[in-house]
């Protein structure tokens, strides 16, 4: 099966050479720029009770928390985003599977709320039975290119349910990965391809043998630090190392 960790380099290095060009596309993607104040789990219940079932309302409650469950705004928006790229039943499969995580959470947080890991858990359980239960694997499977835009989210690659996602689509196989990874790639010039896909080889041979370490990662570092990201290096070494 494909590795997460060619997935999320694969996001990373998208993620940060948009930078250079792209300017934030919607400013309710980053809650966090009009929402500073930091929830305690009594503000959170109560923002949930009045949250409405459409729309990304119940996920904003969600943002700034003490419980640190942060992130499934971002994918909500990054969904309702990309929605119009997806075939009927791909679109069907947005608005479903939104709806269906707002009404679990909501549905399940007042039984876990005092209790930050189990709020935490209940969320990720509740996305990944509603992803299954809505067959996303038969959506991402002819929807390469518009999951493929649903997962340009640079801000959430670190967090744990932009990698539940990750998770669940790695889990319909090889071929609906590959498709997507394929669809990824294309939206990245062909020489920084290239360097990633060699990176990816480096780092698989030197988990393989012992002090195998090919002057060809060098190469992708002085790359990338010719264009001034060091932040690009850092985080694909994190992946590296969290992955492993």
């Amino acid at each position: 099966m494909l590795h997460k960790t060619s997935f999320l380099l694969l996001l990373v290095v998208i993620g940060a050479l948009a930078t250079y060009d792209v300017e934030p596309e919607n400013e309710s993607m980053s809650p966090r720029k009009s929402r500073t104040a930091t929830q305690n789990p009594a503000d959170v219940a109560r923002c949930l009770n009045g949250a409405l079932e459409v729309g990304c309302g119940t996920f904003a409650c969600l943002e700034n928390s003490t419980c640190d469950t942060d992130g499934m705004y971002g994918i909500c928006n990054s969904f309702l985003h990309s929605a119009a790229k997806f075939d009927t039943q791909g679109k069907l499969f947005v608005k479903e599977s939104l709806k269906c995580v707002a009404n679990g959470i909501i549905s399940k947080a007042f039984l876990t709320i005092r209790r930050c890991s189990l709020f935490q858990k209940m969320i990720a359980e509740v996305q990944e039975e509603c992803y299954s239960r809505l067959d996303m694997c038969t959506v991402a499977k002819h929807n390469p290119e518009a999951i493929s835009d649903v997962l340009q989210m640079p801000a959430l690659y670190s967090n744990r349910y932009f990698s539940n996602l990750i998770s669940n689509i790695l889990d319909c196989g090889d071929v609906t990965a590959n498709a997507i990874k394929e669809a990824l790639l294309e939206k990245i010039d062909p020489n920084t391809a290239k360097l990633l896909l060699l990176f990816q080889a480096t780092h698989h041979s030197s988990q393989q043998g012992t002090g195998r370490r090919s002057s060809e990662s060098e190469k992708l570092k002085i790359y990338f630090g010719n264009r001034g990201d060091g932040s690009l290096l850092s985080n694909m070494k994190r992946i590296s190392d969290d992955t492993m």
